[in-house]
């Protein structure tokens, strides 16, 4: 078995929007027969959510940033006090801790531990036409050991009668194709649109394991629990992409690492919002609007950003395509004009320029020494196989003119091009 801590690099979509599949096993009554005050029902399937949704409302955010066991208004009910959830502060997906649970070789004993959110009011979130959706999710963190085993569960179940007995709405088990060691959101969200009514919606985190044996890594951990209702709000994040960018931009732009930048609704002010970007390979941040990371390997990242705002919830998501073959170079062609300098820069790959800066400089004088920036100025997007024209207002000079036009995005390689042209009053030939 891999030891705890290893990441493999597994370079897939982690906002997969299937959920569940629906498990009925014997597990599942042995479970509820070791604590006959859990009635476990069958597991239901959430339905898919599209992660572009805008504008929720939350109604139950933990990251378990406060370091308490249990949270604030929760419960803890242990069976094995050697195994049982506990603050982590080594592993999570936002700083500074998660919640976890580790069976090692000092646990011994069964372990039936349930974390438990308080009492959550749904009701009161319901729309005039009782058609707002509610939804859950959280980021898991565990390997293919506690997935697999026969001997560990990690469930999660709703009770609407103070606990008395729970219906499972998620489980790891029988779970594939997630990122080992590193923080997910694979097969979320989970549905709860059903509970909208509800006034007491209590929701149950257990860990189970029903042997005695001392294991190596049978371990567990959530971070960033989020519950949140659709409903009119003019509150939405945006987080940019998709980005494509070539691997050695990443040290050509300053900080070093590839630059995401995001955005909130106008009006609302993006600093007093909580960010937290995940960068799809482990890592995560909660720099508002533009942030940089670094990537040790190319591959296809999935990009996911969360903002709120008071109670207000947005989240959204993108992919990188970070790829090391160089693109082709862009094209730069300075034009005859008539007033000020005319030009056009080509991108002829397959690959969107993105913050191209760009500046027009002539060198004037017999000796061609006297510097003069005559334009500059900036393209959002240029896009694969696209021409744009830039130019310059009119300026002063006579005679045989250098001209340098310089190119610079950043995501892929730029370019500096020299030019000489002939200038006539407001007439400018260009050649070679």
């Amino acid at each position: 078995m891999e030891k705890l801590g290893k990441k493999e690099n597994v370079l897939k979509i982690i906002c997969t929007l299937l959920c569940a599949t629906v498990l009925f096993c014997s597990s599942f009554t042995a479970c509820a027969q070791t604590d006959p005050k859990k009635l476990i029902q069958p597991i239901q399937t959430p339905t898919p959510l599209s992660y572009e949704a805008k504008g929720n409302v939350s109604i139950l955010d933990e990251n378990f940033s406060v370091g308490s066991m249990p949270p604030s208004g929760w419960t803890l009910n242990t069976t094995n006090a050697d195994g049982t959830w506990e603050i982590e502060s080594t592993r999570y997906h936002s700083i500074p801790n998660s919640a976890s649970v580790w069976r090692g070789s000092d646990c011994h004993g069964l372990q039936n531990e349930w974390l438990t959110t308080p009492g959550l009011n749904f009701s009161k979130y319901v729309n005039p036409d009782h058609t707002n959706k509610i939804y859950m999710h959280f980021w898991w963190y565990t390997d293919i050991y506690v997935v697999q085993h026969s001997l560990i569960f990690v469930n999660v179940s709703v009770s609407t009668n103070g606990g008395t007995s729970w219906t499972k709405i998620w489980t790891t088990k029988g779970q594939s194709g997630f990122p080992q060691y590193n923080f997910s959101l694979w097969n979320m969200p989970i549905a709860l649109s059903d509970y909208r009514n509800e006034s007491n919606v209590m929701i149950g985190f257990q860990f189970y394991s029903n042997t005695e044996e001392e294991a190596i890594a049978q371990y567990f951990a959530i971070d960033d629990i989020l519950i949140w209702t659709t409903g009119p709000v003019n509150f939405s994040c945006d987080v940019g992409g998709p980005y494509k960018w070539w691997w050695s931009m990443q040290l050509q732009y300053m900080p070093i690492g590839v630059r995401f930048h995001g955005q909130v609704s106008p009006g609302f002010n993006p600093f007093l919002c909580h960010w937290l970007w995940d960068f799809g390979d482990g890592t995560t941040s909660q720099l508002p609007l533009t942030t940089w990371h670094y990537y040790d390997k190319t591959g296809l990242y999935n990009i996911t950003l969360q903002v709120t705002y008071g109670k207000n919830v947005s989240f959204d998501n993108t992919t990188l395509y970070l790829f090391l073959m160089p693109p082709p170079d862009l094209g730069v062609k300075l034009k005859t004009s008539f007033g000020g300098l005319q030009a056009e820069i080509n991108n002829p790959g397959e690959y969107n320029a993105t913050n191209v800066s760009w500046s027009m400089k002539v060198f004037l004088g017999p000796l061609q020494m006297r510097e003069k920036i005559v334009a500059n100025g900036n393209i959002d997007d240029l896009g694969n196989h696209t021409t744009v024209p830039i130019k310059s207002n009119y300026f002063f000079g006579f005679g045989r003119i250098h001209v340098e036009i310089m190119v610079t995005p950043e995501n892929i390689g730029g370019i500096d091009k020299h030019f000489y042209a002939i200038k006539i009053g407001p007439i400018i030939l260009a050649f070679s």
